[in-house]
């Protein structure tokens, strides 16, 4: 588009300045012996040359200013994608931010115990595990979600998977490229998988089924049905 709008400019320039120099030098030429009725061949030539100026002068003042609204499209276009870009960074940042936040939160949660008279404490997945395994044997109520959210390490647990949930929900509103958003939550999803979830859910090929809960009837091992509900919110967004 702009080449053919520089070529138009180039031939009305040829046409008109050819124009400007032809006509008043073929008007002695012509025989337009009344010419003289109306004034000197000087005035005549003036009037024939100064129209043609004028319609080049206007085409150009068109051109220049068409040129000019084009090179103003350029740059606001140039400006936006910037902005797009710029905004796509610091989403970026912020779903980085996040993934760190998460991870930190699984690698500090600890866990200590007592077993054969010695004191041990665990971190970030073994902790989470044992916690989990060492619930059920405390023979509590795991479907009292007062009680249950009395210890620590299962308000704790919550607090890891609403900033699993809020990361995913970032990741859904975000600008970012359908690549990205496969990749974190990808990463999210193994982070979950290995460090929370069931081990029945590292495979789903393993023929290992917990039992259907006759209280509940939801296959929630030894997970309180608290922690299980929202892991299970969280599978549905992987799926």
């Amino acid at each position: 588009m702009k080449n053919k709008e520089n070529n138009t400019a180039f031939w009305l320039l040829l046409i008109g300045g050819v124009l400007i120099f032809i006509i008043p030098l073929s008007v002695p030429i012509l025989n337009l012996h009344y010419l003289k009725d109306y004034g000197t061949i000087g005035d005549t030539i003036g009037g024939i040359s100064n129209p043609l100026t004028q319609i080049l002068g206007s085409i150009m003042i068109y051109l220049a200013l068409k040129a000019q609204l084009n090179s103003n499209k350029i740059i606001q276009s140039q400006i936006d994608n910037e902005n797009i870009n710029e905004q796509i960074r610091h989403e970026l940042e912020q779903l980085h931010e996040l993934f760190v936040f998460f991870e930190n939160n699984i690698k500090n949660f600890s866990y200590s115990f007592k077993e054969n008279n010695t004191n041990s404490i665990l971190y970030g997945r073994r902790a989470i595990k044992r916690f989990i395994q060492d619930l059920e044997k405390m023979k509590l109520d795991l479907h009292n979600d007062e009680t249950i959210l009395q210890y620590d390490g299962v308000r704790e647990l919550l607090s890891i998977l609403q900033s699993a949930t809020l990361f995913l929900h970032k990741i859904s509103e975000s600008s970012i490229s359908e690549g990205d958003k496969l990749f974190y939550k990808s990463i999210m999803q193994h982070e979950l998988l290995f460090n929370i979830f069931p081990y029945q859910d590292l495979d789903d090929h393993i023929m290992l089924k917990t039992e259907v809960c006759n209280i509940c009837n939801k296959q929630h091992s030894n997970y309180p049905p608290i922690i299980f509900d929202k892991l299970e919110e969280l599978k549905k967004q992987f799926k």
